[in-house]
C-alpha cells in the first residue's frame, strides 16, 4: 500500500524502502532493511539512498503533521556516524524539532550510534556555487577528451546490472580547454530517453525525488577526491542545499572541481563541493542544488575500488 500524498514516489512503491509508517511524538518513524538493491560499494548501501530514504519521511511527516509537502528552498545538515551493511535492518525516525525544522535519524537496532542523522531547515535564499558554471553546451563539446571514472556494476548511482532501476550515470574527469580547471562532470535527464529514466524517481507526479539530487552530490563530491591525489573515502559530513525539485523533462549538469584536502599520511580528510544546474530556455544556468561535506580518504576503499570497479572504454558512451 502506498502512502498517501506518496502515490508516486519510488521509495515507497512496491515498498522499495518502506511502506508502512507509524506516529511517534512529534512526528513518524518506519523501519527498512538495506538488500542488494540499495547497494553503493561492494556490501554497502548508498549513503545516497539512505538520505533519499530520510527526505520521504521528512516529507511525508510534513504532509502528516502539517497537511503539506516539504517547501523549498531548504537546507539539510547530514552526518554519518556508524557503519551499515547490505542485510542490516535499520530504524527511521523524522521529527519536528519546532514549527519549520525536522530532525531525521537512522540507525540500527543493536548499536549505540545512529548511522544517519539530520537537520532539515527552511531556507531563505537560494544557494549558489563558489566557482563558475560551464556552460552545457562547453560540456558537450569536449566530451571525446573526458575520461570515464570506473563502474560497480550494482551501484544505486552507477549501475546498469541491476535487479531494480539505478540512476545508470556516468561520471568524467574532465580538464577545459586551457587546462586550466579540471572537475568531475555528470549529466542526467533531458531527452525522451533520460524523461523516461527521470520518471522511475519521482516523488510527486511529475516532479523528481530529492533523495536523487542527493545520491548524485554525494558521487558528484565522493568522486572529486581523485582529482587531489586519488583518495577514496566515506562521507562524515554533507550539507545538501536545495533550491527545488526539477521537472522530469528538465536536464540537468553536475559539476565538482578538486577539492581542499586536510591532514596527512593515513587521516586525509577532503572537503569538495558540487553543483547541479540546469539552463532554462532564457539561457540563465540556474543552481538546482549545491552541495558541501566531508569525506575520510581511506585506504581500504582504495583497495576495495581496484578489485571490485570496473574501467570502461569511452568509446560509445555519451555524456
Amino acid at each position: 500500500m502506498l502512502l498517501e500524498g506518496h502515490e508516486s514516489c519510488f521509495i515507497c512503491h512496491d515498498e522499495f524502502c518502506f511502506a508502512a509508517v507509524e506516529d511517534c511524538s512529534a512526528g513518524v518513524a518506519t523501519r527498512m532493511v538495506f538488500s542488494l538493491d540499495h547497494e553503493g560499494w561492494q556490501g554497502i548501501p548508498h549513503g545516497g539512498l539512505a538520505m533519499a530514504a530520510l527526505l520521504d519521511l521528512a516529507d511525508y511527516c510534513s504532509l502528516r503533521k502539517q497537511g503539506v509537502n516539504l517547501a523549498y528552498p531548504l537546507t539539510v545538515d547530514w552526518r554519518f556516524a556508524d557503519a551499515v551493511q547490505v542485510g542490516d535492518a535499520v530504524n527511521l525516525k523524522a521529527e519536528f524539532k519546532d514549527e519549520s525544522n525536522l530532525l531525521l535519524s537512522m540507525r540500527r537496532p543493536d548499536s549505540d550510534k545512529i548511522y544517519l542523522s539530520a537537520e532539515v531547515e527552511a531556507a531563505t535564499a537560494v544557494a549558489g556555487a563558489d566557482f563558475p558554471l560551464l556552460e552545457p553546451e562547453q560540456l558537450m563539446a569536449n566530451r571525446a577528451a573526458y575520461q570515464a571514472l570506473a563502474v560497480y556494476d550494482n551501484c544505486f548511482v552507477c549501475g546498469l546490472q541491476r535487479r531494480k532501476p539505478g540512476l545508470q550515470r556516468r561520471f568524467f574527469k574532465m580538464r577545459d580547454a586551457a587546462g586550466a580547471f579540471s572537475a568531475i562532470i555528470v549529466r542526467f535527464g533531458g531527452g525522451v530517453d533520460g524523461e523516461r529514466l527521470a520518471a522511475s524517481f519521482q516523488q510527486a507526479t511529475g516532479v523528481l525525488h530529492p533523495g536523487v539530487l542527493a545520491a548524485l552530490l554525494d558521487e558528484l563530491c565522493g568522486w572529486s577526491g581523485v582529482l587531489a591525489g586519488e583518495l577514496y573515502g566515506y562521507t562524515v559530513r554533507f550539507n545538501l542545499h536545495i533550491n527545488r525539485l526539477p521537472k522530469l523533462g528538465e536536464e540537468l549538469f553536475g559539476i565538482a572541481p578538486a577539492p581542499q584536502v586536510r591532514g596527512r599520511g593515513a587521516r586525509k580528510f577532503f572537503q569538495p563541493q558540487g553543483v547541479l544546474y540546469h539552463k532554462k530556455n532564457d539561457g540563465e544556468l540556474e543552481v538546482v542544488a549545491v552541495a558541501t561535506g566531508q569525506w575520510l580518504a581511506r585506504e581500504d576503499l582504495r583497495q576495495q575500488f581496484e578489485e571490485s570497479h570496473v574501467e570502461e572504454d569511452l568509446a560509445g558512451i555519451i555524456f
